[in-house]
């Protein structure tokens, strides 16, 4: 995470929207949360934020900051 931290600071992209998200839904069509890809210097970071916290993050009238997924207290990298 702070390798991607590092990256988006030194290309000041903090205020940048985050453009493609998914849902994980289960095959019980249960939705789990949403995976927020970030690409960055040719590298794809992918962010996981859980039920139900991902909807504060979507919900809004705007396309979510990546500074705002980052620090939100749940997000979790995908390796």
């Amino acid at each position: 995470m702070e390798k991607l931290i590092k990256l988006v600071e030194k290309n000041k992209l903090a205020n940048q929207p985050v453009d493609e998200f998914s849902m994980v839904i289960d095959d019980k069509q249960v939705v789990h949360g949403a995976i927020f890809v970030i690409k960055i210097e040719k590298k794809t970071f992918k962010l996981f934020i859980p039920e139900p916290h991902y909807k504060t993050i979507i919900e809004g009238e705007t396309k979510p900051l990546i500074k705002t997924i980052l620090k939100h207290p749940e997000v979790m990298l995908f390796m």
